[in-house]
């Protein structure tokens, strides 16, 4: 069958370039999906932080209601501690 004159075989690549072409429209896909996953993941972080940061100031708003200077600053001072050894945990 391939030595009959007339006959093409059914998937046949017309030259380079279609390859090349192929391989680009191919890749530039893969990386719109990298792309979309790297938003997303930044959203999230984005979102987690928002909420720590909001967590963060509603107890340093509690730590300045006390009364005696001295215990707002004892206050501070343990979120503070708390908030050095949080990073260590992850």
């Amino acid at each position: 069958m391939a030595g009959k004159p007339g006959t093409a075989p059914i998937l046949r690549i017309g030259s380079w370039r279609l390859t090349f072409i192929g391989a680009a429209i191919g890749l530039l896909i893969v990386l719109a999906v990298l792309m979309k996953w790297i938003v997303e993941l930044q959203v999230e972080a984005a979102q987690e932080r928002r909420l720590s940061e909001a967590v963060a100031r509603e107890a340093a708003a509690r730590c300045h209601e006390r009364t005696p200077l001295q215990a707002v600053r004892e206050c501070l001072a343990e979120l503070a501690a708390g908030a050095a050894a949080r990073p260590q945990e992850r």
